[in-house]
């Protein structure tokens, strides 16, 4: 895991097939920072063959979105014990995958997904971000300030992302 600022990839022949997925649980403050993070992203100024999906805590509904995509980009929200508002990049198969807040409260998470359409046969190339939230308490709506700040510079960073796997 490490601190966020690059991209992976490259793009093939035809434009892969890209879902953005945000996961979280906007009632229990930070750990909606993934939806807040989609809800300002537009699909179709990102690139040909992007999605935005807001996932919420769909839990396991979530599946067909990595048994469908070439790339999938979760954007979700941890405990890494680091400063709140911290960004994170890495694969599912780093270790800090585990600390992400999908895992704790959503039903089924990330590595669970990954692994579900692995076995199914599909491998999309998955990028998660993620921030180290502040404070998840039942019945706030908002985001703290720390966090918040996060939220635009995960979508340039996302924005960046997608444009080198489209080749741009």
């Amino acid at each position: 895991m490490t601190e966020a600022g690059g991209g992976a990839g490259a793009a093939g022949a035809r434009a892969p097939s890209i879902t953005i997925l945000g996961v979280g649980n906007t009632l229990m403050g930070d750990d909606g920072f993934g939806i807040f993070v989609v809800d300002g992203l537009d699909a179709e100024a990102l690139g040909p063959g992007v999605s935005v999906i807001a996932g919420d805590t769909a839990g396991m509904a979530l599946l067909k979105h990595f048994l469908e995509s070439d790339v999938v980009i979760v954007v979700d929200a941890m405990a890494a014990e680091a400063e709140p508002g911290a960004i994170f990049r890495f694969d599912p198969d780093e270790a800090g995958i585990m600390n992400l807040r999908s895992n704790n409260i959503h039903g089924m998470g990330v590595p669970h997904l990954v692994t579900n359409a692995r076995l199914m046969g599909a491998d999309p190339q998955v990028t998660v971000f993620a921030v180290q939230v502040g404070s998840v308490q039942p019945r706030n709506l908002e985001l703290t300030p720390p966090v918040e700040s996060a939220v635009e510079r995960v979508r340039e960073l996302i924005a960046a992302e997608v444009a080198q796997l489209l080749g741009n």
